[in-house]
């Protein structure tokens, strides 16, 4: 199975999502939640469907994007990973 790697942009981004969500919500339990499943939706579904994503050259040369529940994830496949580079919501950017 491909290694799924985030960037530390994409990894501080994930951490602005979860205060947003957490400020939304006011419960850290749905915080956590909700990008647990974010989480798992980008390991299984790019592990098994690399190229699921379409792609996203005006964004990121060379970079794919999936989506998932009105957040952007840009990513690159690599030799031996994908590597995420930015999430970010649709109506933000």
């Amino acid at each position: 199975m491909i290694r799924i790697i985030f960037s530390l942009k994409a990894q501080a981004q994930l951490v602005e999502h979860a205060a947003f969500i957490y400020d939304q919500s006011k419960n850290v339990d749905i915080a956590d939640a909700y990008l647990d499943k974010m989480r798992d939706y980008i390991s299984s579904t790019l592990s098994r469907f690399p190229k699921a994503g379409r792609p996203s050259d005006e964004i990121i040369e060379n970079s794919r994007k999936l989506v998932y529940q009105g957040f952007s994830i840009i990513y690159s496949i690599e030799s031996e990973h994908i590597e995420i580079l930015l999430i970010y919501r649709e109506n933000l950017l």
